[in-house]
């Protein structure tokens, strides 16, 4: 997380990190991102779970949810468009993935 904030910020990007589900609804609430990116693994409330309800904050529809995971993409994908993922990225994200995302 802290590694793509560092290169998210080096692009110019406004950045916030948290760690878990409930962080991560606290602080979209309060910063209203446009792009969010939630790994699929972490611990508590997971990312599909945590898609789910930020998919259910105000300003939802503006929203872009990208999944960050290390499993294979035919393993997940229907998982996270069940969720509410617009994309998908394999960790570690690569900065010409970011830069077409950001573009």
């Amino acid at each position: 997380a802290e590694g793509l904030a560092m290169v998210l910020e080096a692009m110019g990007q406004e950045v916030r990190v948290v760690h878990d589900g409930a962080a991560a609804l606290a602080e979209t609430a309060r910063f209203d991102p446009e792009i969010v990116f939630v790994d699929i693994s972490m611990p508590g409330m997971d990312g599909y779970e945590t898609a789910r309800r930020l998919r259910a904050l105000p300003g939802a529809e503006h929203r872009h949810l990208f999944a960050l995971t290390g499993f294979g993409l035919e393993t997940v994908e229907p998982r996270l468009r069940a969720a509410g993922f617009d994309r998908y990225l394999a960790k570690p994200a690569r900065a010409d993935d970011l830069d077409r995302i950001l573009g």
